[in-house]
């Protein structure tokens, strides 16, 4: 399998894209794009999902895809992408890059944090579900506290961000629609 560097280059080659083009659209300056495609830099996920958009493919695409099954054991969950910047780790909880939904397993460290509150996605919806530990989630002008057991369902078009404020990991599950990884 390809590494993701390598996906998104030979992605970006078969589109006929440059890379000035394709830095330029997902907000990246042209040399990070390069290291990213060999494989020199670890992008965080909006980062990816920024490089997603520019080559109008799905996130989950950038991790390729093998055999399709309709179950994911939890000893065989992938790590989809870990940000050091974050600190967070998210788990594919399905296999499939032509679903409708992309659920997540997410995996905080203490203090991590994600999002600019200042930013939103294009298009869908996303559900979060507190598994354990304790979420500071602010989703437009507005904050939220949230605990094992609660969960917020939102348009992924407002902006939002959050953060670990947990002594310990935060638990997460995830569903976006469309799938964003």
């Amino acid at each position: 399998m390809n590494s993701i560097g390598e996906t998104i280059r030979s992605t970006r080659k078969k589109q006929k894209l440059t890379l000035k083009r394709v830095a330029e659209a997902a907000s990246v300056s042209l040399s990070f794009l390069s290291e990213i495609e060999r494989d020199k830099a670890n992008p965080s996920i909006s980062v990816l999902k920024r490089i997603a958009n520019a080559l109008n493919v799905n996130f989950t695409d950038l991790f390729g895809e093998e055999k399709r099954s309709i179950v994911v054991r939890k000893n065989e969950r992938k790590p989809l992408v870990h940000s050091e910047g974050s600190r967070i780790t998210w788990y594919a909880l399905s296999q499939g890059s032509s679903n409708k939904m992309g659920p997540i397993w997410g995996v905080l460290e203490e203090g991590a944090s994600y999002g600019d509150v200042s930013v939103g996605h294009s298009e869908g919806e996303e559900f979060l579900f507190v598994h354990s530990g304790r979420l500071e989630f602010v989703l437009g002008n507005e904050r939220y506290t949230l605990e094992e057991g609660d969960s917020i369902y939102y348009d992924a078009r407002t902006p939002h961000s959050y953060k670990n404020i947990w002594d310990g990991e935060t638990l997460l599950i995830a569903v976006s629609t469309p799938p964003t990884f």
